[in-house]
């Protein structure tokens, strides 16, 4: 038994060689989850069409909470795929969400409850929707294809949700297995409780804050994605260019002489990202804390996940009501998550933009920010504004139904954002 279990694993050398390089990505994302990818059984395998039920098929990734099936060329296939045409994310960022969304269902119990569901297609569209919440809750950034796949829902395509969500085979669920069940539950406790991944809030966060969340406002055209794009400029970075690096050659030499690949990846790329960024908090009377920590994470959040900070770069958040209060420094990712968990608003009395601005000009002079190209001001738009217009871009990032422009200068570009619940939802639909 061995032997064969063996000469399957060489021969799916390099089809397990990228699940490995998943879990790792899994593992480095989220800590939490060691215990889980250590105490799994994964099988990577070809089958054939048809079969028993409850065993792989061909192109089938299958979990009974025991064993994760996963079928070679899927996964090979998904590995080397950009995005998908449904919006879905591709590649190993792809393959990484598929295996937690996989993980997601055993978490929450679903193939140790199907027994109970008395309308199974239906209850299986709920969970593959539970699990990509826990997937996207675990992962620490929104998932476009979940917030397209809800809005579907929302408009009665439940057929276009579900080719969407269900990225996994349900036929081996059903078997009652307690002990299996109160382990599952067991690690999503400890994992939800103290597992969560960088940039994520800690345990003791307020429920309500943790479901607020900042969208662009419907009937508004702004796309706050697109928005920090804009504020990236060319610059080469020393990294492996994935982009121009051909899998096919480099999984074509593991399978032909084992450890030795045919090509290795560059080791540099040009690439649009930010350098230099200046976010401006409004800190006046009129401040909420918590809408701050949701607007500071929901940046970050898009940052990291479009990838669009440089290893190196320089971002000052400027705090200010009628004065600067408070200028933080940040150069890493890891200085940008401590800043969030320890994030203290200090100011409350009137609102003058100016002294933002004087500030940044400071920081230009002193050879600081020498490649910023825009700033973005979380603010309600009441106050004094600079008399001159900077030679930069200048984003007030406001909140719908709680700002005032009347006064505001035409050089200012506004982006009006809503309150939502976690999901991306007001209960009203959004203009087009």
């Amino acid at each position: 038994m061995k032997t064969m279990r063996k000469e399957k694993t060489e021969k799916y050398a390099a089809e397990y060689e990228i699940l490995e390089l998943a879990k790792l990505k899994l593992y480095q994302r989220m800590h939490g989850l060691a215990p889980v990818l250590g105490a799994l059984e994964f099988q990577v395998g070809s089958w054939k069409k048809g079969g028993q039920k409850g065993q792989p098929v061909e192109g089938c990734y299958l979990t009974d909470g025991r064993l994760f099936c996963l079928d070679a060329d899927r996964l090979r296939a998904d590995f080397l795929c950009g995005e998908r045409e449904n919006g879905a994310p591709g590649g190993s960022e792809g393959l990484c969400l598929e295996l937690l969304h996989m993980l997601g269902h055993c978490l929450l119990g679903h193939p140790f409850g199907a027994w109970r569901a008395e309308n199974r297609r239906e209850w299986e569209r709920s969970c593959d929707r539970k699990a990509w919440r826990l997937a996207e809750e675990l992962w620490g950034s929104p998932l476009p294809h979940l917030r397209r796949a809800e809005h579907l829902l929302e408009e009665g395509h439940a057929e276009e949700a579900e080719a969407l969500l269900c990225v996994d085979d349900h036929s081996g669920w059903g078997q009652v297995d307690e002990h299996r069940a109160a382990w599952w539950q067991g690690q999503g406790e400890r994992l939800l409780g103290s597992g969560a991944p960088k940039g994520r809030r800690k345990a003791g966060t307020s429920h309500r804050s943790r479901r607020r969340r900042l969208m662009p406002a419907a009937g508004e055209r702004g796309d706050y994605r697109e928005l920090l794009k804009s504020l990236s400029a060319w610059r080469e970075e020393t990294r492996v260019n994935q982009e121009e690096f051909q899998y096919s050659w480099y999984l074509y030499g593991l399978q032909l002489y084992g450890s030795l690949p045919l090509i290795e990846p560059l080791e540099y790329r040009e690439e649009r990202k930010i350098a230099d960024l200046v976010i401006v908090i409004d800190t006046s009377g009129s401040c909420e804390k918590e809408l701050v920590q949701i607007f500071l994470e929901e940046t970050r959040g898009i940052l990291e996940q479009e990838r669009l900070f440089f290893r190196q770069f320089c971002l000052h958040i400027i705090q200010c009501d009628n004065r600067v209060q408070r200028d933080d420094c940040i150069h890493s990712r890891e200085e940008f998550e401590k800043y969030l968990e320890e994030l203290t608003v200090q100011g409350g009395g009137g609102t003058d933009f100016r002294p933002a601005f004087q500030r940044i000009e400071e920081l230009r002079k002193a050879g600081e920010l020498a490649s910023l190209r825009g700033v973005l001001y979380f603010t309600d738009g009441c106050g004094r504004y600079p008399e001159q217009e900077p030679d930069y871009q200048v984003w007030f990032v406001m909140l719908q139904g709680r700002y005032d422009a009347i006064d505001m200068p035409s050089w200012v570009h506004r982006l009006i954002l809503e309150e939502t619940d976690r999901y991306g939802y007001t209960g009203s639909k959004a203009g087009n």
